[in-house]
């Protein structure tokens, strides 16, 4: 979690600070004017060239971005000894005992007591609707992996909107900031003729100059970045997802919760290994 603050540190110290040591005046840089026109611009195309559910998927993802709320080995953790927990309890009182636990998982005991789990609501999402299908006893014949993996698919393609939309915006940015910096030469046009003003044209032309920079710098050093890491967080909740299908799977296949879990411990990424022990 400190990588990021630590990381915005040295962006903002590397532009701001490498500038005051070029001779440059921080005043230099500030034109409220270019940010209203290169950030208005901005937010109105990415508004305009994208569906609500991705207006809310990204700001679902600047929380998790600034909170550093990502997966971890904790929550491998609690996803096996939640999905271990729910199979011991189908196990010993029948598919029924889960119902009341899968129509509110808000208020279950069970699921409450895995709060990491219940906070990442795709995940949650996808053990409460595929153990209601199991429910449902669908048909020995039908895959049901396959259709596991098609819903991670779906989800994580739903996902992955995010990162498109943004990283779209930012391939814009720097084209916005030349259109803040033309506006700014216009600007500077009107000067010219007669008694000119040198050190007002200069100064024109300087804040016109901050809008092509202002463009290059939010693209590459602030949107650039989080698109990354989005992608970074959907991959890994995909890697996690797919952890708990192969524990679902086996589950509908008949094995013990305790093979489960193993079949699924097995199945995690080598960076969040853990020991038999430890789950729960």
């Amino acid at each position: 979690m400190i990588a990021k603050p630590v990381g915005i540190i040295i962006i903002m110290l590397s532009f701001l600070g490498g500038f005051v040591l070029m001779g440059g005046n921080l005043l230099s840089l500030w034109h409220p004017s270019e940010l209203v026109v290169i950030l208005g611009i901005a937010l109105g195309t990415f508004l305009a060239s994208t569906p609500v559910v991705v207006w809310k998927r990204t700001f679902y993802f600047l929380g998790r971005y600034f909170s550093g709320d990502r997966v971890n080995k904790r929550l491998y953790q609690e996803t096996l000894g939640l999905l271990e927990e729910l199979a011991r309890l189908s196990r010993s009182s029948g598919m029924l005992a889960l119902e009341k636990h899968l129509l509110e998982p808000e208020a279950s005991p069970i699921f409450m007591h895995y709060s990491r789990v219940m906070k990442h609501k795709d995940l949650t999402k996808f053990i409460v609707d595929n153990f209601n299908y199991l429910l449902l006893n669908p048909p020995e014949n039908q895959n049901f992996k396959d259709h596991l993996y098609n819903q991670i698919g779906a989800t994580t393609q739903s996902m992955s909107e995010v990162p498109k939309a943004v990283g779209k915006v930012a391939d814009w940015l720097p084209g916005f900031g030349i259109v803040a910096a033309v506006m700014g030469v216009i600007l500077t046009m009107e000067l010219l003729g007669g008694d000119m003003d040198i050190a007002a044209i200069g100064k024109a032309i300087g804040a016109a100059l901050v809008g092509t920079l202002t463009g290059v710098f939010m693209a590459f050093a602030v949107l650039a970045p989080f698109v990354h890491a989005v992608e970074i967080m959907i991959r890994q909740d995909r890697m996690l997802m797919e952890v708990t299908a192969e524990f679902i799977s086996a589950y509908a296949n008949g094995v013990s919760p305790s093979l489960a879990v193993e079949i699924g411990r097995q199945s995690l990424p080598p960076e969040y290994c853990l020991e038999r022990d430890e789950i729960g």
